[in-house]
Protein backbone atom coordinates (compact mmCIF):
# COMPACT_ATOMS: atom_id res chain seq x y z
CA UNK A 1 0.00 0.00 0.00
CA UNK A 2 3.24 2.65 1.09
CA UNK A 3 3.93 2.17 -2.82
CA UNK A 4 0.56 3.38 -4.28
CA UNK A 5 0.52 6.05 -2.06
CA UNK A 6 3.46 7.37 -3.31
CA UNK A 7 2.46 6.76 -6.54
CA UNK A 8 -0.46 8.49 -6.50
CA UNK A 9 1.24 12.03 -4.95
CA UNK A 10 3.75 11.51 -7.55
CA UNK A 11 1.09 12.20 -10.46
CA UNK A 12 -1.00 14.30 -7.91
CA UNK A 13 0.53 17.95 -9.09
CA UNK A 14 -2.41 20.02 -8.01
CA UNK A 15 -2.88 22.69 -5.35
CA UNK A 16 -3.41 20.07 -2.37
CA UNK A 17 -6.23 22.23 -1.20
CA UNK A 18 -8.73 21.04 -3.29
CA UNK A 19 -12.10 22.17 -3.17
CA UNK A 20 -14.19 18.56 -4.22
CA UNK A 21 -11.26 16.27 -4.24
CA UNK A 22 -10.12 14.76 -1.16
CA UNK A 23 -7.83 11.99 -0.58
CA UNK A 24 -6.91 8.81 -1.90
CA UNK A 25 -8.19 7.65 1.85
CA UNK A 26 -7.91 4.17 2.72
CA UNK A 27 -11.45 2.44 2.26
CA UNK A 28 -12.86 -0.66 4.32
CA UNK A 29 -14.57 -1.19 0.87
CA UNK A 30 -13.02 0.38 -2.39
CA UNK A 31 -9.24 -0.10 -0.88
CA UNK A 32 -7.67 3.26 -1.98
CA UNK A 33 -10.44 6.10 -3.07
CA UNK A 34 -9.75 9.40 -4.11
CA UNK A 35 -13.34 11.06 -2.70
CA UNK A 36 -15.25 13.17 -5.24
CA UNK A 37 -17.64 15.11 -3.00
CA UNK A 38 -20.71 17.10 -5.12
CA UNK A 39 -22.75 18.80 -2.54
CA UNK A 40 -21.57 21.27 0.77
CA UNK A 41 -21.89 19.98 4.09
CA UNK A 42 -24.15 18.46 5.14
CA UNK A 43 -26.53 18.36 2.26
CA UNK A 44 -28.89 15.11 2.32
CA UNK A 45 -32.12 13.16 1.89
CA UNK A 46 -31.57 11.43 5.36
CA UNK A 47 -30.54 12.42 8.59
CA UNK A 48 -29.26 8.61 9.58
CA UNK A 49 -29.02 8.56 13.35
CA UNK A 50 -25.52 6.56 12.82
CA UNK A 51 -23.93 9.23 10.40
CA UNK A 52 -19.86 9.97 11.03
CA UNK A 53 -20.65 13.06 9.52
CA UNK A 54 -23.03 14.62 12.40
CA UNK A 55 -26.46 15.71 11.89
CA UNK A 56 -28.05 16.79 8.55
CA UNK A 57 -27.85 20.85 8.24
CA UNK A 58 -29.87 20.57 4.73
CA UNK A 59 -32.22 18.04 4.97
CA UNK A 60 -34.17 18.46 1.33
CA UNK A 61 -34.94 15.99 -1.61
CA UNK A 62 -34.46 18.56 -3.63
CA UNK A 63 -32.11 18.13 -6.96
CA UNK A 64 -30.13 21.03 -8.24
CA UNK A 65 -26.29 21.93 -9.00
CA UNK A 66 -25.14 22.16 -5.59
CA UNK A 67 -21.43 22.70 -6.68
CA UNK A 68 -20.31 24.02 -10.03
CA UNK A 69 -20.58 20.44 -12.54
CA UNK A 70 -17.30 22.60 -14.46
CA UNK A 71 -15.34 23.43 -11.38
CA UNK A 72 -15.40 19.30 -10.22
CA UNK A 73 -14.39 17.99 -13.57
CA UNK A 74 -11.42 20.90 -13.73
CA UNK A 75 -10.32 20.00 -10.54
CA UNK A 76 -9.91 16.29 -11.10
CA UNK A 77 -8.33 16.84 -14.83
CA UNK A 78 -5.74 19.25 -13.60
CA UNK A 79 -4.79 16.92 -10.97
CA UNK A 80 -4.50 14.01 -13.26
CA UNK A 81 -1.12 12.48 -14.57
CA UNK A 82 -0.03 12.96 -18.32
CA UNK A 83 -1.90 9.88 -19.61
CA UNK A 84 -5.25 10.97 -17.32
CA UNK A 85 -4.86 8.51 -14.53
CA UNK A 86 -4.27 8.03 -10.67
CA UNK A 87 -2.67 5.39 -8.21
CA UNK A 88 -5.65 4.68 -6.48
CA UNK A 89 -8.50 1.85 -6.48
CA UNK A 90 -11.53 3.87 -7.42
CA UNK A 91 -12.63 7.32 -8.04
CA UNK A 92 -15.61 7.32 -5.62
CA UNK A 93 -18.50 10.12 -5.23
CA UNK A 94 -19.19 10.56 -2.11
CA UNK A 95 -18.36 13.26 0.66
CA UNK A 96 -20.44 15.72 2.84
CA UNK A 97 -24.08 14.20 1.49
CA UNK A 98 -25.96 12.27 -0.67
CA UNK A 99 -23.88 12.27 -4.15
CA UNK A 100 -26.94 11.52 -6.20
CA UNK A 101 -28.95 15.06 -5.18
CA UNK A 102 -26.43 16.69 -7.54
CA UNK A 103 -28.49 17.92 -10.74
CA UNK A 104 -25.59 17.87 -13.21
CA UNK A 105 -24.64 14.06 -11.93
CA UNK A 106 -24.71 12.37 -15.55
CA UNK A 107 -22.58 14.97 -16.63
CA UNK A 108 -20.00 14.42 -13.80
CA UNK A 109 -20.23 10.78 -14.52
CA UNK A 110 -19.31 11.09 -18.31
CA UNK A 111 -16.65 13.41 -17.76
CA UNK A 112 -14.79 11.38 -15.06
CA UNK A 113 -15.27 8.41 -17.51
CA UNK A 114 -13.48 10.87 -20.36
CA UNK A 115 -10.77 11.87 -17.87
CA UNK A 116 -9.42 8.51 -16.31
CA UNK A 117 -9.80 4.57 -16.95
CA UNK A 118 -9.77 4.19 -13.00
CA UNK A 119 -13.20 2.20 -11.80
CA UNK A 120 -15.60 4.97 -10.75
CA UNK A 121 -18.18 4.38 -7.80
CA UNK A 122 -20.96 5.56 -6.39
CA UNK A 123 -21.45 5.95 -2.59
CA UNK A 124 -25.68 6.57 -2.25
CA UNK A 125 -28.62 6.08 -0.17
CA UNK A 126 -30.67 4.91 -2.60
CA UNK A 127 -33.28 7.51 -1.78
CA UNK A 128 -32.91 9.00 -5.40
CA UNK A 129 -33.19 5.84 -7.12
CA UNK A 130 -36.81 5.49 -7.86
CA UNK A 131 -36.26 8.71 -10.23
CA UNK A 132 -35.68 7.37 -14.20
CA UNK A 133 -32.85 10.40 -14.59
CA UNK A 134 -30.63 9.40 -11.44
CA UNK A 135 -30.35 6.20 -12.85
CA UNK A 136 -29.88 7.11 -16.59
CA UNK A 137 -27.29 9.48 -14.62
CA UNK A 138 -25.37 6.45 -12.66
CA UNK A 139 -24.92 4.05 -16.12
CA UNK A 140 -21.59 4.25 -16.47
CA UNK A 141 -20.65 3.98 -13.21
CA UNK A 142 -18.42 0.31 -12.62
CA UNK A 143 -19.45 -0.30 -8.80
CA UNK A 144 -22.73 1.12 -7.23
CA UNK A 145 -22.81 1.01 -3.42
CA UNK A 146 -26.20 1.62 -2.30
CA UNK A 147 -27.67 1.40 0.89
CA UNK A 148 -30.91 -0.37 2.59
CA UNK A 149 -30.89 -0.26 6.44
CA UNK A 150 -34.37 -1.14 7.00
CA UNK A 151 -37.37 -2.63 4.90
CA UNK A 152 -40.31 -1.55 7.23
CA UNK A 153 -41.78 1.80 7.28
CA UNK A 154 -41.29 1.90 10.96
CA UNK A 155 -37.00 1.15 11.30
CA UNK A 156 -37.06 3.28 8.27
CA UNK A 157 -38.36 6.40 9.96
CA UNK A 158 -36.29 5.87 13.07
CA UNK A 159 -32.47 4.45 11.29
CA UNK A 160 -32.53 7.02 8.60
CA UNK A 161 -35.11 9.68 9.43
CA UNK A 162 -35.70 10.90 5.25
CA UNK A 163 -37.20 14.12 4.26
CA UNK A 164 -40.89 13.81 3.20
CA UNK A 165 -41.93 12.66 1.36
CA UNK A 166 -39.85 9.53 1.10
CA UNK A 167 -40.80 6.11 1.79
CA UNK A 168 -39.23 2.73 1.79
CA UNK A 169 -41.32 1.52 -0.52
CA UNK A 170 -40.41 3.65 -2.93
CA UNK A 171 -36.53 3.03 -2.59
CA UNK A 172 -36.89 -0.58 -2.67
CA UNK A 173 -38.46 -0.05 -5.70
CA UNK A 174 -35.76 2.07 -7.51
CA UNK A 175 -33.08 -0.30 -6.41
CA UNK A 176 -35.55 -3.15 -8.30
CA UNK A 177 -35.49 -0.46 -11.28
CA UNK A 178 -31.60 -0.45 -10.77
CA UNK A 179 -30.98 -3.83 -10.94
CA UNK A 180 -33.00 -4.31 -13.88
CA UNK A 181 -31.18 -1.19 -15.63
CA UNK A 182 -27.61 -1.52 -14.52
CA UNK A 183 -24.91 -3.65 -16.10
CA UNK A 184 -22.10 -2.42 -13.43
CA UNK A 185 -22.11 -4.48 -10.24
CA UNK A 186 -24.10 -3.28 -7.02
CA UNK A 187 -22.56 -3.71 -3.57
CA UNK A 188 -25.70 -3.12 -1.27
CA UNK A 189 -24.34 -2.01 2.43
CA UNK A 190 -26.78 -2.77 5.63
CA UNK A 191 -26.06 -1.23 8.62
CA UNK A 192 -27.64 -2.64 11.52
CA UNK A 193 -28.30 -0.92 14.81
CA UNK A 194 -29.01 -2.62 18.28
CA UNK A 195 -32.99 -2.14 18.58
CA UNK A 196 -33.62 -0.93 15.87
CA UNK A 197 -33.64 -2.57 12.81
CA UNK A 198 -31.96 -6.04 14.38
CA UNK A 199 -35.42 -7.95 14.89
CA UNK A 200 -36.72 -11.07 13.39
CA UNK A 201 -39.51 -9.40 11.61
CA UNK A 202 -37.14 -6.43 10.55
CA UNK A 203 -34.98 -9.26 9.24
CA UNK A 204 -37.70 -11.10 7.51
CA UNK A 205 -38.23 -7.96 5.41
CA UNK A 206 -34.74 -7.46 4.94
CA UNK A 207 -34.46 -10.75 3.67
CA UNK A 208 -37.08 -10.42 1.29
CA UNK A 209 -35.82 -7.53 -0.33
CA UNK A 210 -32.31 -8.54 -0.37
CA UNK A 211 -33.82 -11.70 -2.65
CA UNK A 212 -35.68 -9.37 -5.01
CA UNK A 213 -32.80 -7.07 -5.54
CA UNK A 214 -29.79 -9.96 -6.07
CA UNK A 215 -26.85 -7.49 -5.46
CA UNK A 216 -23.48 -8.58 -6.46
CA UNK A 217 -22.37 -8.49 -2.91
CA UNK A 218 -24.05 -8.05 0.55
CA UNK A 219 -22.61 -6.26 3.15
CA UNK A 220 -22.66 -6.31 6.59
CA UNK A 221 -22.07 -3.44 8.61
CA UNK A 222 -22.84 -1.72 11.83
CA UNK A 223 -21.90 1.59 14.37
CA UNK A 224 -17.89 1.53 14.35
CA UNK A 225 -17.64 5.48 14.80
CA UNK A 226 -19.34 8.43 16.95
CA UNK A 227 -22.83 8.90 14.91
CA UNK A 228 -24.60 12.10 14.71
CA UNK A 229 -27.37 10.56 17.32
CA UNK A 230 -26.56 8.63 20.34
CA UNK A 231 -29.47 6.23 19.94
CA UNK A 232 -27.26 4.84 17.24
CA UNK A 233 -25.52 1.50 18.78
CA UNK A 234 -23.71 -1.07 17.48
CA UNK A 235 -24.80 -4.96 17.33
CA UNK A 236 -22.47 -7.77 17.64
CA UNK A 237 -19.97 -9.74 15.94
CA UNK A 238 -22.03 -12.47 16.47
CA UNK A 239 -24.93 -11.42 15.48
CA UNK A 240 -23.38 -10.16 11.84
CA UNK A 241 -21.87 -13.62 11.63
CA UNK A 242 -25.54 -14.90 11.95
CA UNK A 243 -26.84 -12.94 9.39
CA UNK A 244 -23.95 -13.62 7.20
CA UNK A 245 -24.65 -16.98 6.95
CA UNK A 246 -28.54 -16.76 6.73
CA UNK A 247 -27.76 -15.03 3.51
CA UNK A 248 -25.31 -16.96 1.90
CA UNK A 249 -22.08 -16.43 0.41
CA UNK A 250 -22.46 -12.97 -1.04
CA UNK A 251 -22.86 -11.57 2.33
CA UNK A 252 -20.06 -10.11 3.84
CA UNK A 253 -18.72 -8.69 7.05
CA UNK A 254 -17.52 -5.27 7.08
CA UNK A 255 -17.63 -3.72 10.17
CA UNK A 256 -13.97 -3.19 10.97
CA UNK A 257 -11.26 -1.15 9.34
CA UNK A 258 -7.80 -1.99 8.93
CA UNK A 259 -5.02 1.06 8.89
CA UNK A 260 -2.35 1.15 6.10
CA UNK A 261 0.89 2.47 5.71
CA UNK A 262 0.63 6.11 4.55
CA UNK A 263 3.42 8.25 2.89
CA UNK A 264 4.81 11.54 4.18
CA UNK A 265 1.73 13.80 2.75
CA UNK A 266 -0.93 11.34 4.55
CA UNK A 267 1.41 11.12 7.64
CA UNK A 268 1.83 15.22 8.22
CA UNK A 269 -2.02 15.33 7.33
CA UNK A 270 -2.02 12.67 10.74
CA UNK A 271 -0.08 14.72 12.95
CA UNK A 272 -1.40 18.22 11.68
CA UNK A 273 -4.83 17.03 13.02
CA UNK A 274 -2.94 15.56 16.06
CA UNK A 275 -1.58 19.26 16.96
CA UNK A 276 -4.71 20.63 16.52
CA UNK A 277 -5.89 18.10 19.62
CA UNK A 278 -3.63 18.78 21.35
CA UNK A 279 -4.27 22.61 21.83
CA UNK A 280 -8.46 21.75 21.89
CA UNK A 281 -11.02 19.59 21.68
CA UNK A 282 -12.70 19.35 18.61
CA UNK A 283 -15.27 18.09 16.20
CA UNK A 284 -15.03 16.38 13.02
CA UNK A 285 -16.21 19.60 11.75
CA UNK A 286 -13.83 21.81 13.70
CA UNK A 287 -11.07 19.53 12.34
CA UNK A 288 -12.29 19.92 8.58
CA UNK A 289 -12.45 23.28 8.94
CA UNK A 290 -9.04 23.84 10.72
CA UNK A 291 -6.45 21.58 8.42
CA UNK A 292 -8.58 22.35 4.71
CA UNK A 293 -9.51 18.72 4.69
CA UNK A 294 -13.19 17.02 3.72
CA UNK A 295 -14.96 16.05 7.03
CA UNK A 296 -15.27 12.34 4.96
CA UNK A 297 -11.38 12.89 4.62
CA UNK A 298 -11.22 13.31 8.94
CA UNK A 299 -13.10 10.62 9.48
CA UNK A 300 -10.93 8.25 7.75
CA UNK A 301 -8.24 9.68 9.85
CA UNK A 302 -9.54 9.69 12.89
CA UNK A 303 -10.09 5.67 12.52
CA UNK A 304 -6.30 5.35 12.00
CA UNK A 305 -5.96 7.74 15.02
CA UNK A 306 -7.64 5.69 17.47
CA UNK A 307 -6.24 2.65 16.48
CA UNK A 308 -3.16 3.95 17.53
CA UNK A 309 -4.52 5.46 20.74
CA UNK A 310 -3.91 8.70 19.78
CA UNK A 311 -6.85 10.17 20.02
CA UNK A 312 -9.75 9.60 21.80
CA UNK A 313 -13.62 10.38 21.82
CA UNK A 314 -15.10 12.88 24.84
CA UNK A 315 -19.12 13.33 24.90
CA UNK A 316 -19.83 17.07 25.89
CA UNK A 317 -23.81 18.49 25.86
CA UNK A 318 -24.51 15.41 23.51
CA UNK A 319 -21.88 16.19 20.76
CA UNK A 320 -18.90 14.35 19.81
CA UNK A 321 -15.44 15.92 20.49
CA UNK A 322 -12.22 14.37 20.22
CA UNK A 323 -8.94 14.87 22.19
CA UNK A 324 -5.06 13.97 21.98
CA UNK A 325 -4.17 11.04 24.00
Amino acid sequence: MCCRWQLFYEHFTCDPVMKYLFGPVPSRRLGLSLGVDLVPYKVCSFDCLYCELGRTTDHTGKRREYVPTLAVLEELRSCSGEAGDFSCDYVTLSGSGEPTLHSGLAEIVSGIKEITSRPLALLTNSSLLDDPEVRRAVRQVDVILPSLDAATPEAFQRLNRPVDPLRIESIISGLLALRQEFSGEIWLEILFCRGINDSEAELKALTKAVQDLRPDKIQLNTVVRPGAYHEAQSVSLDFLRRVQSRWGERAEIIASFCSSQLNQGQQASLQQIVDLLQRRPCTVQDMAASCAMMPAEVVKFLDLLKKEGKVRESIHEGETFFVAG
